[in-house]
């Protein structure tokens, strides 16, 4: 009975010892829960504040090319941290959105307590970026790791625009006016396959034969450019001058751009949609252009060379001068003639009435002065303006170079 007792005595004191032990680790320990070191490192998720909380998928884009040879991440996102401990492993996951593919950012710390700043490369979901025509709102996750353990979990909630949202220029955290004038580049899209029966169908009207670029005399390649004009006209592109969007940032400076499908589809066209246009299809047939920005105002120049030592400049806004479509044949007699006379040289209107023209010879005549009308528009005001162009200051009138922006900027490929 005695060695009975002093056994049940000996089992009370080692459960009571035990549950004290528990008791102490459940004080001294987290709750499991709660992720460990999560007070100590403070991860916190920042999106750059001179956008406002707003991802503009032109920028993105235009500048994805760029970024992946510089391995340049333009600092969208800041991740910060303290670092808990000696040796540390930090990895911070972005989960997939609308916008972007999963990403993974890592870095190794030594230093104890010293609070650290990252700005990661994210993954971005450009295929979906091109597709964003209408602004939105998308919220991210971000979940971070230290030494493989989850310590903390964010949320940030973006709002989105439109791909054809074009930024020229934002206010920095600083004040300071940013200029990004050069991004109008960036839709100005060669490789667009719709450019393809574009130009069959120019090749259909007979003005010339082939595009072959700056394989022939200057007075071909003015015949390239007058071949793309005429079918333009033909397609009755007209003047829209819809820029505006529903931005309402006070910091962020945009205007909307139509894409070339839209322009060639709608035949609708404001000054800089015209210009990207041409553009587009001029760097297709290695003609060389670039956009002109003037206060309110863009139009379009191109290379007659191929050094660019000669080049003529093109009021895009024109094309919809001329309606081609309204001149017609019926009953023996040309309708809407007379609207269109002072395009016309007399020799070739007699010629007409005599049987020795057609009504298309006509038409295509009238295009052609109605080009050179567009090749002489800004002459006065480029040479007026040539040392406002020269003032690399002056962000108001600028030139940009098609091919040579393409070293930084890319067709965002809508």
């Amino acid at each position: 009975m005695k060695k009975k007792l002093i056994f049940k005595s000996s089992l009370y004191l080692f459960m009571l010892f035990g549950l004290l032990f528990l008791n102490s680790c459940e004080k001294d320990s987290a709750p499991l829960d709660q992720p460990i070191y999560s007070n100590q490192v403070n991860f916190q998720v920042a999106y750059d504040e001179a956008f406002e909380n707003s991802v503009y998928p032109s920028l993105i884009l235009g500048l994805a090319n760029y970024s992946a040879r510089s391995g340049e991440s333009f600092d969208l996102f800041k991740y910060s941290m303290v670092n808990p401990t000696e040796h540390t492993e930090v990895k911070v996951e972005l989960q997939p959105s609308l916008i972007n593919n999963e990403s993974a950012f890592h870095a190794h710390l030594d230093t104890v307590d010293k609070e650290r700043a990252f700005s990661p490369m994210i993954n971005w979901n450009y295929e979906n970026l091109k597709s964003l025509k209408q602004p939105g709102t998308v919220d991210l996750s971000f979940a971070c790791y230290i030494n493989g353990e989850e310590t903390d979990n964010k949320s940030l909630r973006l709002n989105y625009r439109s791909v054809n949202e074009c930024v020229y220029g934002f206010i920095d955290d600083d004040g300071n006016y940013i200029d990004l004038g050069w991004m109008f580049a960036a839709y100005v899209n060669e490789n667009n396959p719709a450019i393809d029966n574009f130009l069959q169908e120019a090749l259909y009207h007979h003005v010339v034969d082939a595009f072959t670029g700056y394989q022939v005399s200057k007075e071909e390649v003015m015949k390239q450019v007058f071949a793309i004009w005429n079918t333009l006209q033909l397609r009755n592109v007209k003047y829209s001058s819809i820029t505006a969007t529903s931005n309402p940032s006070q910091k962020v400076f945009s205007q909307y751009v139509r894409s070339f499908d839209e322009v060639y589809q709608n035949s609708q066209a404001n000054c800089v949609d015209g210009s990207v246009f041409l553009a587009s299809v001029l760097m297709k047939i290695d003609i060389k252009p670039f956009l002109v920005l003037i206060p309110g105002h863009m139009y379009m120049g191109f290379y007659t060379s191929e050094d660019k030592t000669d080049f003529e400049l093109l009021e895009t806004t024109m094309v919809g001068d001329i309606n081609l479509n309204e001149i017609y044949e019926a009953n023996g007699l040309v309708y809407n003639l007379n609207k269109y006379l002072g395009y016309l040289s007399l020799d070739t209107y007699n010629r007409y009435l005599n049987g020795y023209a057609t009504l298309e010879d006509l038409k295509k005549e009238i295009s052609y002065n109605s080009f050179l009308k567009a090749i002489n528009q800004n002459i006065s005001s480029w040479n007026y303006n040539r040392a406002a162009f020269n003032n690399p200051e002056n962000k108001q009138y600028q030139i940009f170079d098609i091919s040579e922006l393409r070293k930084i900027v890319q067709p965002i490929g809508i």
